[in-house]
């Protein structure tokens, strides 16, 4: 199978919009997510119709397949007249339905912790966000940091479905290309090859980080 400098730079360029979609949805939807558990996790009764508002938002979303909120986005993006590239959509698709799955991972370990650390935090006097700083997310980390970062794999997988709306990634080059007449099974091992490559150092990562998590907490 030989390349011409056309084909070879589809892939490369293939390559870093999958890439740059993956990395950006990440810290997008990871912001998210986390400001939302936070939000969730808060005891302040004026943020009560806001809690309400994020738990809704996120067990909608989970249930919505990412397909639909990539359509979603990109339709309600042309009605309202905003003028938007496909890439920003697939983003703001990847980081609202990232950022609900996170959300719940986050607070879900914030809701583990062991509440006879906060009480005991609590009779110092410490403020709530002193409690939290100091105390909860500490604690929450061991339970947080591995399942996020193993969620964030599935962020490069979520990429593919971006040729859907327009977005040349990895899965739409491999798609022109075997158009364009080179061996179908070829090119995609080759388009398998490189999204091991962009998802091996996350699950290695997220594997690293567990048993070092792990090891600090015995």
């Amino acid at each position: 199978m030989s390349f011409s400098h056309y084909d070879a730079t589809l892939i490369l360029r293939a390559l870093a919009m999958t890439i740059t979609l993956s990395v950006a949805g990440a810290v997008t939807g990871t912001a998210i997510g986390t400001a939302l558990a936070l939000l969730r996790f808060s005891t302040h009764a004026l943020l009560r119709p806001l809690r309400l508002l994020v738990m809704l938002y996120v067990g909608l979303v989970r249930r919505i397949p990412f397909l639909i909120v990539l359509y979603g986005v990109f339709f309600a993006t042309g009605m309202a007249g905003i003028d938007i590239s496909p890439p920003l959509v697939a983003l703001a698709a990847i980081s609202l339905i990232g950022g609900a799955y996170i959300s719940q991972i986050v607070y879900n370990g914030l809701c583990n912790v062991d509440t006879t650390q906060i009480e005991a935090a609590e009779t110092t006097n410490l403020r709530r966000g002193t409690i939290l700083r100091h105390v909860i997310l500490p604690a929450a980390l061991p339970g947080i940091v591995p399942p996020v970062l193993g969620y964030l794999v599935l962020f490069v997988k979520d990429t593919a479905l971006a040729s859907q709306i327009g977005v040349i990634e990895l899965n739409q080059a491999g798609i022109i290309l075997t158009n364009r007449g080179l061996p179908t099974y070829r090119i995609f091992v080759l388009v398998l090859c490189l999204y091991f490559l962009v998802s091996f150092p996350l699950t290695t990562l997220s594997r690293k980080m567990e048993k070092k998590l792990a090891a600090s907490a015995t």
